[in-house]
């Protein structure tokens, strides 16, 4: 699992490497019941506190994307094909939906944001 984190972003820390991990969870980079390491080495390896990394664990926790089993760690839980599926489409769906009301408070037309995500595509 690789994780980086821009600390001067305006996305927090901890949604930053939330979105990562989920997005590694849902491609299928990491499988299901693959062990998520210990927060205290992310933490170490990403020079944050481990508040920000504990932060991270129960946001995925909550979403559905891992398990805390007690006295082992936090693992990959096991998702139907439905339920990623599903998942994928509410993030994708979330990401544009935040790109376009940006690209509407910026002045873009719709011409223009669709030719700038082919651009970035």
């Amino acid at each position: 699992m690789r994780l980086s984190v821009l600390p001067g972003s305006e996305i927090p820390v901890y949604r930053q490497i939330f979105s990562q991990i989920s997005s590694q969870i849902l491609s299928g980079a990491l499988p299901a019941g693959e062990a998520l390491p210990p927060i205290r080495t992310v933490s170490k390896e990403l020079g944050v506190s481990v508040i920000t990394v504990r932060g991270a664990w129960d946001a995925l926790e909550a979403a559905g994307l891992i398990e805390t089993r007690t006295g082992s760690g936090c693992f990959v839980k096991a998702l139907s094909g439905s339920e990623r599926e599903e998942m994928r489409s509410q993030a994708i769906e979330k990401a544009l939906s935040e790109y376009i009301e940006n690209a509407k408070s910026l002045g873009y037309s719709e011409r223009e944001a669709e030719n700038l995500l082919r651009e970035y595509w």
